[in-house]
């Protein structure tokens, strides 16, 4: 058994608002399963980066109002999590190594933001919530989608 779960920013994302419409179906599972299992629900620093860094993105695009929306929406989430934001410190990152060899043995090369979401996790007994197992599973770290039976 876990001891909680890490939510990767793909499956945080889902519940922002959004331009690009995400079936309210997918929504309203995701806030299920969030609202679920809200008492073991971690936040990886890196994930807030990666939301942060978009909202930044926004505003520089001239897309203002949607970036504050989006800044909102953001505070919302860290106020739901004020003390559940883990950081890449470096006991996570000396899983590096172990995680890149297993995940280049199969022939999959994840993004720096998922190596240290998967570091995270890892270091910590964890399993990332993801939209996307396979950038995760081929490093040996536990994960699961909520949005799979």
């Amino acid at each position: 058994m876990t001891s909680g779960f890490l939510l990767d920013t793909n499956f945080v994302s889902v519940t922002a608002p959004d331009r690009r419409p995400v079936p309210l179906a997918e929504k309203l599972a995701a806030r299920a399963w969030i609202v679920a299992n809200q008492p073991f629900l971690f936040l990886p620093a890196t994930a807030l980066a990666e939301v942060a860094a978009g909202i930044g993105w926004k505003e520089a695009g001239g897309a203002t109002r949607y970036a504050s929306r989006l800044a909102a929406w953001l505070t919302a989430v860290l106020d739901a999590y004020p003390d559940r934001v883990l950081a890449f410190d470096a006991e996570a990152a000396l899983h590096a190594r172990v995680l890149t060899a297993r995940s280049r043995q199969a022939g999959i090369e994840p993004g720096f933001a998922d190596l240290t979401i998967a570091c995270i996790a890892h270091a910590r007994d964890l399993t990332v919530a993801t939209r996307n197992l396979r950038h995760f599973l081929p490093m040996g770290v536990a994960a699961v989608d909520p949005f799979v039976g």
